[in-house]
């Protein structure tokens, strides 16, 4: 009797340890606070404060899109104007050999500030620094633009109320819900210029083919280890990664559904391998298949500074306008990263003239592959650094 009591206390005992283990560990995964606490503070502190002064629309701008999470921009703060820096040492390896998205994600801060200047009673006035993209530049920061600040009158609109709400969705669309082709002119209306042009494939056979080349650089990019490992280096799991970093992809932004979050988060780490398998199998299961619109934005020379600065200006406002309207956006930019890795390495190009012959432009080049249209659910915030980690004396 006493040895059966043992035991059954033993168990309970165990039982009780690897709960408060399990317990543990999805406190520690942050299993139940995907989204919350200061590394996701910026999106509510978005609007700012009259005390910040000039310094105002930086906290719309640290809200912007970026590759992967990775933040790449510094600020200097002037009396009436405020310079922009390429934070070259937050840089995505031979994944971004000429910094191109790194200048996307510049654009898209830039977008950001200009709309959130307009509500503080700002005129911005842009000069993108000039220049072409080398490969594989020192991590030294440099300017990338220069932004004049003048009174005028406050205005407000759709795009700048989209801020806090714009998110990257990784997730399922619904292939069966169309975008109505007004909306598409409007977005393209908004985001055309003399240095930008926009191009959606709308058709079902265009977009499986479109996709297909999609697919087909995500499988060239897995299979590449360099890319691959410096891809995985921006993948954040953990409260207490997150909360170190504050930047990077994490599980709750990755696209998947509550229950394989939660799973993802409190079984062990995927290697490499599995993570890339997982994205491959994710982009062309569900990615590809269920957007009923895919697109690209394309500009003179790709590798041209300013031409790469104003199509992420050019991204921002589509994505925020979408946002506007209820629609999901993500960018699916694997072939243009292949071409950009085809470059550096000197070989032949396999994906750059076959996505340029959807768009039919003579002239003009793809820097940016994209979809939209309407979420199976909603998506979460990514974290945020803190304004004054990205303000430079």
């Amino acid at each position: 009797m006493h040895t059966r009591r043992a035991l059954l206390a033993g168990g309970a005992g165990a039982a009780a340890l690897a709960l408060g283990g399990l317990g543990f560990r999805a406190w520690d995964r942050g299993v139940w606070s995907g989204g919350e606490g200061r590394p996701y503070g910026p999106w509510r502190d978005w609007q700012g404060y009259r005390a910040d002064g000039i310094a105002r629309p930086l906290r719309a701008a640290i809200l912007a899109s970026n590759p992967h999470d990775t933040q790449p921009w510094l600020f200097q703060v002037g009396a009436n104007a405020i310079t922009l820096f390429a934070d070259r040492a937050r840089n995505l390896g031979t994944f971004d050999p000429f910094r191109r998205e790194m200048h996307l994600g510049l654009g898209a801060a830039v977008e950001n500030l200009v709309l959130a200047a307009r509500v503080s009673g700002l005129a911005a006035t842009v000069t993108p620094a000039a220049g072409t993209l080398a490969l594989s530049p020192d991590a030294t920061p440099v300017p990338a633009a220069h932004v004049s600040l003048t009174p005028a009158p406050a205005t407000r609109d759709a795009l700048f109320d989209a801020i806090p709400v714009r998110h990257t969705n990784r997730g399922p669309y619904r292939a069966d819900q169309p975008i109505a082709p007004g909306v598409l002119r409007r977005f393209a209306d908004l985001v055309t210029d003399d240095t930008v042009r926009v191009v959606f494939v709308e058709g079902k056979h265009a977009r499986a083919e479109l996709g297909a080349l999609i697919v087909e650089a995500t499988d060239r990019i897995i299979g590449d280890p360099q890319m691959s490992a410096d891809s995985a280096r921006w993948f954040r799991t953990g409260r207490r990664e997150i909360a170190a970093h504050r930047d990077g992809i994490t599980m709750d932004a990755a696209g998947l559904s509550p229950l394989v979050t939660a799973a993802s988060k409190l079984l062990p780490d995927l290697d490499a391998r599995s993570a890339d398998r997982y994205w491959l199998s994710m982009t062309r299961e569900t990615q590809v298949p269920t957007a009923p619109v895919l697109g690209m934005l394309l500009v003179r020379d790709r590798l041209d500074a300013p031409s790469a600065l104003g199509a992420g200006r050019a991204w921002q406002r589509l994505h925020l306008a979408a946002t506007a309207e209820r629609l999901a956006a993500q960018p699916l930019n694997q072939p243009v990263e292949c071409t950009d890795r085809d470059a550096m390495l000197g070989r032949a190009d396999r994906f750059g003239a076959a996505i340029a012959a959807f768009a039919d432009l003579p002239g003009w080049e793809p820097t940016f592959v994209f979809r939209l249209g309407v979420a199976e659910r909603a998506a979460g915030p990514s974290p945020r650094r803190a304004l004054e980690d990205v303000v430079k004396s």
